[in-house]
């Protein structure tokens, strides 16, 4: 999207104009709904109703969107805000089993699975603030001012969060090789 079509969909998001936002969804609607599902651990349902929420706050605090960061980048903060939010509200941590029909595998198929399920699980490790700045940073391809402006911390504190968080997935990791 060019700097004349993103302020003229700022303009229309500002203005609360429903093309605006269906544009505004269509453009970021999976990259939100991806950070959450990491951050969800891949719990869809959570990840969705996030995302719906993601949609309605923006649209509510639209007026106070200033167009200083991307407008990804803004939603990707909003997101991670409710996230963190509905950590708070949780009762302790229950899993849902799913059941999923057994299909046939390629064999680089079920690497890839192996490598995601251990990536997945070594984030788990992680703490809240650690898993939020790798995602940011690393998984969404944020620069470290944007995620720092979104997570309302100092520059610095995200690099030494983020370096701290890769420190420990690759120990994590060589354990795992082990």
């Amino acid at each position: 999207m060019n700097s004349g079509s993103q302020q003229k969909l700022q303009r229309q998001i500002q203005a609360g104009e429903e093309r605006g936002f269906a544009c505004l969804y269509e453009h970021h609607g999976r990259d939100v709904l991806g950070i959450l599902l990491r951050l969800t651990n891949g719990n869809r349902t959570e990840a969705e109703d996030l995302t719906q929420e993601t949609f309605l706050a923006a649209f509510r605090g639209r007026q106070s969107f200033s167009g200083r960061v991307p407008l990804r980048a803004w939603l990707v903060g909003i997101a991670a805000r409710r996230w963190r939010d509905s950590r708070r509200r949780l009762q302790p941590k229950t899993t849902t089993l799913i059941e999923e029909p057994v299909v046939e595998v390629a064999p680089e198929t079920e690497t890839t699975i192996t490598n995601r399920t251990v990536l997945a699980s070594a984030l788990a490790e992680l703490s809240e603030d650690h898993q939020t700045a790798v995602l940011l940073v690393l998984a969404q391809g944020l620069t470290y001012r944007e995620a720092a402006e979104i997570l309302k911390i100092p520059i610095g504190t995200l690099k030494w969060r983020v370096s701290e968080a890769a420190k420990r997935l690759r120990t994590l990791l060589s354990e795992e090789e082990d």
